[in-house]
C-alpha cells in the first residue's frame, strides 16, 4: 500500500486543531459541532478506496463532487488548502486559533454546507493543510471527513460489502464482545484488545493503511518469531519516529474475534505531545462491519 506514513502527518494536523483555542467575545469556546441532516430511510453510499482507506463523494455548497477520506482516527476534517482557496472558504466568525507548539497556528476554515448523497451536513470547522504534498496521485483525496461528523446517527464502514451507510439510531449497550464503550476523555474511538496475553487499548483508525500499531515498548513485551525491521519513518512536529514490523508469536484477539497478523507494526509517533497508544487500521478492519454512535462513544464490529 503506498504512502502509510501520510496520514500520519494528517493526525498531527488534526492534533495540532484540538489543541489550539478558539475564542470569541474574550472567553474561550470549542468549535461548534455540525449539524447532520439525514433523510428517514438514511443514505447509502459506494465507499471508495485510497490505498485502504474509505473514500466518500463529498458536494461542498454545489461543487464537485470531491473525494473525502473517512476517518475514524480524526478528530476533526481536514480540507485541502487549494480546494479551501478554490471554494473562497472563511474562517470560522470571531475564533482565535493558537499553535500548540509554538509554530504556526493552523488555517481553519468554515464550510457552511456539503453534503453525501441525501445526507446534509452544515457548519463543519476544518483544518486548511497541504494535501497535496501528502498524496500526489491524480484521483488523490482532497479531504479528511471525521467520521465524528454525525452525532445523534450511526455511521457504517461496511468494508465486505463496499458501501457506507448513515442512518437514525443508537447501538446497544457495550458488552466488550461485539460493542465497545470509549471514554468522555478518549479524543477518538478506542477499543481493548489482547494480543500474546498482553492487555490495551487503541485507537480504531479507518485512516490507518496498517493492520495493527504499537508503541515500541511492546518489542520488549511481547513474544516475537522474528527480528524487527524498521521499514520507513514518521516525521512530525514532534520530531522523528522510526516504524518496524515484527512477527508476533500470538493472535490479536479483539472482543469475541480472534486474528492471526502476519506482521505487527511498533512505533513511538503520535499525533500530540502525549504518548501514542497505537491503532488499528485496513488490514484488521476489511474483515469487518463498523459501525460508529459517536454521541454515545460507541463502536460495533461485525462479520
Amino acid at each position: 500500500m503506498r504512502d502509510k506514513y501520510a496520514i500520519l502527518t494528517l493526525l498531527v494536523i488534526c492534533a495540532l486543531f484540538v489543541s489550539s483555542s478558539a475564542q470569541v467575545h474574550g472567553g474561550p469556546h470549542p468549535p461548534p459541532p455540525p449539524s447532520a441532516v439525514v433523510p428517514e430511510a438514511g443514505t447509502t453510499i459506494p465507499m471508495l478506496d485510497f490505498g485502504g482507506r474509505p473514500v466518500i463523494s463529498l458536494m461542498i455548497g454545489g461543487h464537485g463532487p470531491y473525494r473525502f477520506i473517512l476517518d475514524t482516527g480524526a478528530g476533526h476534517t481536514v480540507i485541502a488548502d487549494d480546494l479551501a482557496r478554490e471554494l473562497a472558504l472563511g474562517p470560522p466568525p470571531g475564533m482565535k486559533v493558537m499553535s500548540a507548539n509554538g509554530g504556526p497556528a493552523p488555517v481553519i476554515v468554515i464550510v457552511p454546507e456539503a453534503s453525501i448523497a441525501e445526507t446534509k451536513l452544515e457548519g463543519i470547522t476544518a483544518v486548511a493543510a497541504p494535501l497535496h504534498a501528502m498524496f500526489k496521485e491524480a484521483d488523490a483525496p482532497r479531504g479528511v471527513l471525521s467520521a465524528a461528523s454525525f452525532p445523534g446517527y450511526l455511521l457504517t464502514l461496511d468494508y465486505p460489502n463496499k458501501r457506507v451507510s448513515i442512518r437514525k439510531g443508537a447501538l446497544g449497550q457495550a458488552d466488550s464482545k461485539t460493542i465497545f464503550q470509549y471514554g468522555q476523555d478518549d479524543d477518538l474511538p478506542t477499543v481493548p484488545i489482547r494480543i500474546a496475553g498482553h492487555d490495551w487499548h487503541v485507537h480504531l483508525d479507518s485512516g490507518s493503511g496498517y493492520g495493527l500499531m504499537l508503541p515500541t515498548r511492546f518489542l520488549k513485551e511481547l513474544p516475537l518469531s522474528s527480528e524487527p525491521v524498521e521499514t520507513g519513518k514518521a516525521r512530525t512536529p514532534g520530531g522523528e519516529f522510526p516504524i518496524s514490523r515484527a512477527t508476533v508469536a500470538g493472535d490479536l484477539e479483539l472482543g469475541s474475534y480472534k486474528i492471526h497478523l502476519d506482521q505487527v507494526a511498533f512505533s513511538d509517533v503520535r499525533p500530540g505531545h502525549a504518548p501514542g497508544i497505537g491503532n488499528i487500521g485496513y488490514e484488521v478492519l476489511h474483515r469487518f462491519v463498523v459501525t460508529l454512535d459517536s454521541q454515545n462513544r460507541r463502536i460495533k464490529l461485525a462479520q
